[in-house]
Parts: structure tokens; sequence; C-alpha cells
């Protein structure tokens, strides 16, 4: 599957619907769905965010993969990159066969200028019918400006994104994060979104790695929903 500097994102479209690896993601996503709040959230397009403690093979599959089930179950999605600072380690772009300009980064940078117009001009349908892809942007942040713009702008840009989706409809929005322990972009992500699931793979998260990343995730007060274990 590649390193984890550059890995190499195995969709959910290139499986047989019957194979065990469609299974394992329309299950997964089913939980996830199953887990989502009811009537007291006050809006019903979720945000969600995939996180790692530490970068790994699969995990951005995860993120694409559960927001392919979401789209393929007729749920509107958009999938948003979210590694700001290393935006090239994940290509989800590459994968979806759409050339990685402006993004996330940018929509953050241009402050209270962006808009629901916007940010929907930055949405990229991807092959899979009712998913769009936002990448993470047109060149990678570093870590004090990747903080500073997410902790002031995104609160504003989420709420632009939920209203790219259709009101009053399901609607759901998945961002893939950058890992827990490489700075605190991850949990200030997790901060705002309506559930934050861990991912770990099997025989290369550590144990110290997942405690680690869990108690980071709870001091910033998230809402941790799960983990998740993939093979390796």
């Amino acid at each position: 599957m590649g390193t984890s500097s550059h890995e190499q994102v195995a969709l959910l479209s290139d499986y047989d619907a019957d194979s065990a690896y469609s299974k394992a993601f329309q299950t997964l996503y089913a939980n996830i769905r199953f887990s989502q709040p009811g009537e007291q959230t006050p809006t019903r397009q979720h945000a969600l965010l995939f996180t790692t403690p530490v970068a790994s093979p699969g995990y951005a599959a995860a993120a694409a993969n559960v927001a392919i089930a979401a789209a393929q179950n007729g749920i509107p999605t958009i999938l948003a990159d979210a590694a700001l600072i290393d935006p090239h380690s994940t290509p989800l772009g590459q994968r979806f066969g759409i050339a990685e300009k402006i993004g996330l980064s940018d929509i953050l940078q241009s402050g209270s200028a962006s808009t629901p117009q916007t940010i929907k001009s930055c949405l990229r349908q991807t092959f899979i019918p009712g998913l769009s892809l936002l990448c993470a942007g047109s060149a990678p942040l570093s870590s004090l400006d990747a903080s500073r713009l997410l902790s002031t702008q995104l609160t504003h840009v989420l709420a632009d994104l939920r209203r790219c989706l259709a009101e009053n409809e399901p609607g759901l929005i998945i961002f893939h994060g950058p890992p827990v322990l490489d700075g605190i972009e991850a949990a200030l992500i997790a901060s705002l979104v309506d559930q934050t699931y861990l991912i770990l793979t099997s025989g290369r998260s550590t144990r110290q790695q997942a405690k680690r990343a869990q108690e980071q995730l709870e001091r910033a007060n998230t809402k941790l929903t799960g983990v998740i274990l993939l093979d390796a």
C-alpha cells in the first residue's frame, strides 16, 4: 500500500460490491450512521473527522471510503482534505482524478471573505454521484499558520460547507484530518465537528500512541465517538 509519506489510497469503487473490502466499509458506514446524533442535533448536515495518532497506511482510505459509502447510500457528501501542512502525503485529489489546486487552505486564508458560493466553487464533483471533494489547497501551510487559521476561521467555513448541502435533507461532511500527535490541528478540527473517529492500524499504531492521541483529543473537549482498527 506504499509508505506513510506517500499513501496509495485504495478506493471502495475499485472493488466488487460483494467483496469483503466493500462489505467492511459499508458496514462501517452503517455503524457510523446509526451512531449519529438524532433530533437533539440542530442540523442534519453532520460533520465527522477521521484522524490517527501518527501517519500510517490506510487511514486516508478510511475517510475516502466512508465518504464513498455514504454517497452510494444516497447521502450527499463532502470529503474535505485537511492535511494542510503536508497535502501531498495523502493525495486524495490525485486518487479521484482531480487536479489539486485551490482548496481548504485557500478558503481558510481568505477569512471572512469566503461565502457558500466561493466554497462551492472550490468543490470538485468526483466520479461517485453525490460525492464532492474539497482538496487541501494550493500550497502547504506551516504548523503555526494551520493552527491559527483553523482556530479562527474553521467555524465559519464549516457553517458554509453545511450550507453547500441541501437544506433540511441529510448530508455529510467528512474531514480527512492530520495525525493527532503531529500538532494541535486535529484537536482543533475535532472540537468543532459532531463526531471524531480515531483510526488505528494493526501492527503499526502502538498502545502508547493511541492513549496519547485519545488524551489529546479529550483535552480539547472533542466528541470522540469511536476507534476504528484497520489491518496493516
